[in-house]
């Protein structure tokens, strides 16, 4: 047994009745032949921030709408941290969007690079071409770094050019993974619109949710709709998008009013 924390997502008018509603929400994916999914989830759960909670805006830390934690068994209060809250309206939740509006330019203009960049030289192999071919020669994984095949792919005019360019386009001020000096082909393999958006979202931890629809979200797992028993009989279309970026993409599009309540289970 472990725990794991998930969003549950609520409209504006449980407000007066969070624990309600919550409790509500989280039925369907009960153990112990409570639920109504096949797929049995949580046994205990508790409304909690504690340090994995919901970042709020440092003006708005006060704000009477923020979701408080609920207490312990035993009556104690999980130790929090400074600017986390257990839930809010989603308009007091910060999604860090100035970083993430700096992040996204950032993250255009380096894909605008690689491609003037790349222009200039021979169409480059990935370096998965190049990883596999030395699996192939009896390499390992841990090898890989040092092999030939490794120095082949650096080799490559337009590789070897962007390493020059790379250090140039660093971004610690963004992130530390801001520094887009590993495999430059890939830079150019998705639309810049898609590249940006992964930049973007990258600053945002990964969560767990359950929509307003009822679909419990868990990154990693295929997604599960609280009305139905099976994924085999669920003729419903998930309204959360594949991987982290659309569970972000989820809540962001989310109106300001509804509820977002972090919630610790123990699985």
């Amino acid at each position: 047994m472990a725990g794991m924390s998930i969003i549950v997502c609520l409209p504006s008018s449980a407000a007066g009745k969070v624990d309600e509603a919550v409790a509500e929400a989280m039925t369907p994916f009960a153990r112990d032949g409570v639920g109504a999914v096949e797929r049995d989830v949580w046994d205990c759960f508790r409304i909690c921030g504690g340090t994995v909670g919901l970042p709020v805006p440092a003006d708005y830390e006060d704000d009477a709408r923020l979701i408080t934690d609920r207490p312990r068994w035993d009556g104690t209060l999980e130790p929090g941290l400074p600017g986390m809250c257990a839930g809010g309206p989603r308009g007091l939740i910060d999604f860090r969007d100035a970083l993430r509006a700096k992040a996204a330019e950032h993250a255009g203009r380096v894909w605008d690079r690689w491609r003037e960049v790349a222009s200039c030289h021979p169409a480059a192999d990935d370096e998965s071409v190049f990883f596999y071919r030395h699996l192939a020669a009896a390499g390992t994984r841990a090898s890989y770094e040092t092999s030939q095949e490794a120095a082949d792919y650096r080799a490559q005019p337009a590789v070897r050019a962007w390493a020059e360019v790379a250090p140039t386009m660093a971004r610690p001020d963004i992130a530390d993974h801001f520094s887009f000096d590993w495999n430059a082909v890939g830079i150019g393999q998705h639309s810049r619109e898609k590249y940006v958006a992964t930049y973007e979202f990258s600053l945002l931890p990964s969560r767990n949710v359950l929509t307003l629809g009822g679909w419990w979200y868990e990154l990693d797992e295929a997604p599960l709709h609280g009305a139905c028993h099976s994924r085999a009989e669920c003729v419903h279309e998930p309204d959360v998008g594949e991987g982290h970026r659309g569970v972000q993409s989820y809540l962001l599009a989310l109106p300001a009013d509804t509820l977002l309540v972090n919630v610790r289970c123990h699985v």
